[in-house]
This record gives structure tokens, sequence and C-alpha cells, in this order.
């Protein structure tokens, strides 16, 4: 004698239909993809801006450590647009910014102690006090509007001009 098959199946619980364990799911998506995307672009945005900080910092950095490496040889330059001689401040000021084109770095932000780039032996230092802006404003309003970037070094200048 043959057993009998049951007419009654138990169905598997993700099988049960459109409706399932919680209802109608439909649109779920679009409201997990509206609470995810800000989340993703703030990290997307932060590490965009970070990176650029970072490169700011880095530009200023190699300019300043360029116009201490002119300073103390005690050379000047010529004016490339007049052909006229530099003082030596103007010199190391013009190093700065071709150093740092892309940043715009004004004059009234280099620092040269002593004012006149020192005589030989003497130590002279090079800076450069930066105002970095933040383009997205989130990261900026969660750190600061403006945050001031402050890069300087020291040299001996040589034996003789």
């Amino acid at each position: 004698m043959r057993a009998r098959r049951s007419t009654y199946r138990m169905r598997h619980p993700a099988r049960r239909g459109r409706r399932g364990r919680y209802g109608n799911a439909r649109g779920s998506v679009a409201v997990e993809f509206l609470f995810a995307i800000p989340i993703v672009l703030f990290l997307f945005f932060g590490i965009f801006e970070l990176g650029r900080h970072y490169y700011t910092r880095l530009t200023l950095r190699h300019a300043v450590a360029e116009a201490a490496r002119f300073a103390v040889t005690g050379r000047s330059l010529d004016d490339p647009d007049t052909g006229n001689p530099m003082s030596r401040a103007e010199s190391i000021q013009y190093v700065i910014q071709r150093s740092a084109q892309n940043l715009g770095v004004d004059v009234a932000q280099i620092v040269i102690i002593p004012p006149d780039g020192g005589a030989p032996e003497e130590v002279v230092q090079v800076g450069v006090q930066y105002e970095y802006d933040f383009w997205f404003q989130p990261m900026g309003d969660l750190l600061s509007p403006l945050e001031q970037i402050v890069v300087t070094t020291a040299m001996r200048n040589e034996p003789a001009f």
C-alpha cells in the first residue's frame, strides 16, 4: 500500500508572495536611497575638501622651502616685467608667489625676518600666513569657516654673498 501525499504544503518564508512579512515593500528602495544619498555625498565632498586642504598645505610648504633656499644664497632676481633688478626681499616674495601661483598668495601674507633677507651668516626666517577658504561649506562649518595655515622655515645665510 502506498502512502498518500498530503495536499497541504508548507511554503518557505521567502516565497510568501508580493506582500511579504512586512506588507507591501514597494518604494522602500527609494526611501532608503533618500536616506543614504546625503551621507554618501557628505563623505565624498568631505574627502575632496580634505584632499584640497592637504594639497594647499603641501604647496605652501614647498613654496616656503624654495624661497628659503633662494634666500640663503644672497642673490636677487630681475623683474620679469621690466627687467630691472629687484631687492632681495622682493626676490624672495617672487619665488614664493611663483611656486604657489595657483593659490594666489598675496605679498601681505609673506613674512621675511629680517625684512631685507639678512646678512651673511645671519639666520633668515621665511613664512606664509595663508587663509584657507573651504569650498564645501558644511565641512567649513564643521571645522571653521576660514582656517589660517601658517608655514615658516629658518635657515642660516651662506658665509659670503
